[in-house]
């Protein structure tokens, strides 16, 4: 593991876990395209469990850590927060043949993280939902 970040499950909190682990993809020198990839990971997970992972009266504080690690040409992020059960792998994906207008809201971010993975798994661990995405980084030959 390269790093955990634990941050209180607020949204003022997301550009903070952001700018933490893009620093230490940075001292890695992780390609720039995975780097956006976490960005987008953490964004959505992060509002997932902010959003649907509190008390539904909103009094309830969770937090949320991300480890980051390198295994190979492999990065995975565990993502866990204290909130709620919630899977978001059970979520339909959604029908991109709908017209925008005509469909719900919802479910885009996880459909885009799971093209972006090359694995991907949920599940409740005691108290906590942990989520593990695994992307390929590519050789430094093979960067867009």
């Amino acid at each position: 593991m390269l790093i955990r970040l634990i941050v209180p499950g607020e949204y003022a909190r997301v550009e903070d876990l952001n700018a933490s682990l893009e620093a230490v993809l940075n001292l890695h020198r992780i390609d720039h395209s995975v780097r956006n990839d976490v960005r987008l990971v953490v964004e959505e997970l992060a509002s997932n469990a902010i959003d649907y992972g509190g008390e539904p009266n909103g009094m309830a504080q969770h937090e949320l850590s991300v480890d980051i690690g390198i295994h190979g040409d492999i990065l995975r992020l565990e993502f866990r927060d204290t909130g709620a059960p919630f899977n978001p792998l059970s979520a339909p994906e959604p029908d991109l043949d709908t017209d925008i207008s005509e469909r719900p809201l919802g479910g885009l971010g996880v459909y885009l993280i799971r093209q972006l993975a090359s694995n991907i798994d949920y599940e409740r661990d005691g108290h906590c939902n942990v989520l593990r995405v695994d992307l390929r980084i590519p050789e430094s030959g093979d960067a867009a």
